[in-house]
């Protein structure tokens, strides 16, 4: 059986789409910065010999420019590497296989302590003896990522719409970029994700973004590496997204009949900014056909992007302004909203300014947060962390401390969703120990009324509530996941030395 989505579209809307992205997308053009030059991640930390355990500045996909470091990043990096020049020394070993180990990772959030203030509960001990960073590590944590991402084979340069922005002046350097065969592909993802991170389960997912021959991983691929991750575990270790298009005629029904029949979805992925076709959540005509559909087909977990807006004239379809209204009509559905509906990316705040206001505002977050409140009985609607957690926490601190106080306040610990939006980030293992111990500012509790995170509230936010919306046994794989083959592999590649990258596959000025 064929797949009816893409015949459909195969040649309807390729030029439509091309001029959209052009007019609507890169235009206005952005100044190019005239004082940087932009340097592969990896490239960078080739040059330097290695790389830090945890992001030293903000890393761009290719999509927008990314910002020199802050003083403050600087000064994290250089501690970092201060201070690992002083343990290596004592236990006997090179800086950079320091850097490898858990100690190294310790010891990034060390120099951010020693930069930004405690904001993370961490001892010296830890970066100097395994046994004490063991000791503190929490036992059995169930850690479901529910946004990651790898790119198709195929894809070995930018992306379409990224060479378009390149073509209009905005990155000029992704001309003949060339990704590094294998970092953004499936091989390197499982590496990534489940050798060098403790990440357990995961959902593989991907974005709609014009025609579905242009999509960075299609639906059968992202299904496949499902498939494959899973055969190879002899365990339940993935699940998969289909891409949901509710504009184009030929998704309802059709192309949501092959997604979850003959490829076996477990949720939809939608993006209601498209540039191809954008919608709102509360369009009768368009997407309640499609929510019905969905709950006739047994499919009740949808995960939206929102926020983080493509510029251009459909950035309001990326507002959160239409989630209530949808989600009390389909109380049956849980509505996942993917970066936590933040408009802004950490990579598009200038240097020295937070983006937020005295009252700890963050666009679209808080305006999240606020209709979530005033409308309490609406318990279907989950916000997820990938991307905003990280870069916030890297870049703006005090903007992680007022997007976790708002997002405990508005939605509880049973609401909001781990996400990483890794692999375009490199291992999500420094996120996962940031969110270990990341605490809440002493002063963002005085003046906000913010509380500190519980172990437990981690516990639900790490896993158990994506668990509870796919119906995932959490008790059960914690008796399968640790005996399957996926598990012996990884042990065997601990056994022998891991090799933790230690980068990310995004760009960085210089």
């Amino acid at each position: 059986m064929g797949n009816p989505l893409l015949d459909n579209l195969k040649n309807k809307h390729v030029i439509t789409y091309i001029s959209v992205i052009v007019r609507h997308w890169i235009a206005p053009p952005i100044p190019e910065r005239q004082d940087t030059m932009w340097i592969r991640k990896t490239a960078k930390d080739k040059q330097a010999g290695e790389g830090t355990p945890i992001p030293t500045q903000i890393v761009s996909n290719e999509e927008i420019p990314p910002l020199p470091q802050t003083e403050d990043q600087k000064a994290v990096e250089q501690k970092i590497r201060e201070l690992a020049d002083q343990f290596a020394s004592k236990l006997g070993i090179t800086r950079r296989e320091f850097l490898k180990t858990s100690g190294g990772m310790v010891t990034g959030f060390l120099a951010m302590n020693a930069i930004h203030g405690c904001a993370y509960k961490v001892t010296e001990d830890e970066a100097l003896d395994e046994a004490a960073y063991l000791e503190g590590r929490p036992k059995n944590q169930f850690i479901f990522d529910a946004q990651t991402h790898h790119v198709k084979d195929s894809i070995t340069g930018p992306m379409m719409f990224r060479k378009l922005t390149a073509k209009a002046g905005l990155n000029p350097a992704l001309l003949d970029a060339d990704l590094g065969r294998g970092t953004l592909h499936r091989g390197n993802f499982v590496k990534e994700i489940f050798f060098d991170s403790d990440t357990v389960m995961a959902i593989m997912t991907g974005a709609t973004l014009g025609p579905p021959e242009h999509y960075a991983l299609p639906a059968e691929e992202m299904v496949k590496t499902r498939d494959m991750v899973n055969a190879a575990a002899g365990s339940q270790r993935m699940l998969s997204h289909g891409l949901a298009n509710p504009v184009e005629p030929s998704f309802v029904p059709e192309g949501m009949d092959w997604q979850v029949e003959e490829l076996g979805i477990d949720g939809w992925k939608c993006y209601t900014g498209n540039p191809s076709g954008a919608w709102r959540m509360d369009d009768e005509a368009v997407a309640y056909p499609f929510f019905e559909k969905s709950l006739e087909l047994g499919i009740k977990n949808i995960s939206l992007h929102k926020g983080l807006p493509l510029p251009g004239r459909f950035e309001s379809y990326f507002n959160v302004d239409d989630i209530m209204q949808a989600a009390k009509d389909f109380p049956d559905i849980n509505f996942i909203i993917y970066h936590s509906g933040m408009k802004h990316m950490m990579t598009m705040i200038p240097p020295g300014e937070s983006g937020i206001d005295e009252d700890g505002n963050l666009p679209w977050t808080t305006d999240l947060v606020r209709m979530q409140k005033e409308n309490p009985d609406v318990t279907n609607v989950y916000a997820e962390l990938g991307a905003v957690f990280g870069h916030s926490v890297v870049t703006h601190p005090e903007i992680c401390g007022h997007l976790m106080g708002q997002l405990m306040d508005g939605f509880g610990p049973e609401k909001i969703i781990w996400g990483t939006d890794c692999i375009w980030w490199g291992s999500p293992q420094w996120l996962i120990e940031a969110f270990r111990r990341y605490q809440m500012p002493e002063e963002l509790k005085d003046k906000y009324g913010y509380v500190d995170l519980t172990a437990a509230d981690r516990e639900l936010i790490f896993g158990r509530n994506i668990a509870g919306l796919y119906g995932v046994d959490i008790e059960a794989a914690r008796t399968e996941i640790p005996g399957d083959s996926l598990s012996s592999m990884k042990s065997a590649y601990i056994n022998e030395g891991p090799e933790p990258s230690n980068t990310q596959y995004g760009w960085v000025a210089v």
